[in-house]
């Protein structure tokens, strides 16, 4: 059984216009978020032993906040340029090359492409994934790939915002 938990970014500031998509921090709200929800995650599940990280700037630094809060050394944060502006192919090629001797794995990323591939895996067209949101999936495989559509169980959807 493998447990994969996909992470839209926390929120991201607009403010400095004048910088470009990538390198978009985050705001106070996005800093505060990212441990919140690496502790709901502590609470309803496992922590990651491996992260996998868009390397944009808001995404990495989400990753970063969330693995101080699974106490994870950083050499357990992979960036991977390939998740930036990602499509649902490009994640199922990133996460089918990762070792089947981990078991759960966190993979930060952004919209659409994490809510295309939560729907793609799970045979739903529902999830729509705000910031620092968690989607815990759970696989019946012992392998990281050779998924197929519809393969994922969506156990859990949580967010900021969402009420205990």
């Amino acid at each position: 059984m493998k447990t994969l938990y996909i992470v839209r970014h926390a929120k991201s500031s607009w403010e400095q216009e004048e910088l470009k998509d990538f390198d978009r921090p985050l705001t106070d709200r996005g800093i505060k978020n990212a441990p919140e929800m690496a502790v709901r995650i502590l609470t309803n599940g496992a922590a990651p032993q491996l992260l996998l990280s868009s390397p944009a700037k808001r995404a990495i630094s989400t990753a970063r906040l969330m693995a101080i809060a699974f106490k994870l050394q950083e050499e357990k944060i992979k960036q991977d340029s390939s998740i930036y502006e990602a499509e649902r192919n490009d994640l199922s090629r990133l996460i089918s090359r990762q070792d089947p001797d981990i078991d759960t794995i966190l993979l930060v990323g952004h919209n659409p492409g994490v809510s295309d591939y939560i729907n793609w895996l799970c045979g739903t067209e529902e999830a729509q994934i705000p910031t620092c949101a968690v989607a815990r999936i759970r696989v019946n495989s012992n392998r990281w790939n050779g998924w197929e559509k519809g393969m994922g169980k969506l156990e859990d959807l949580d967010f900021p915002k969402k009420k205990q």
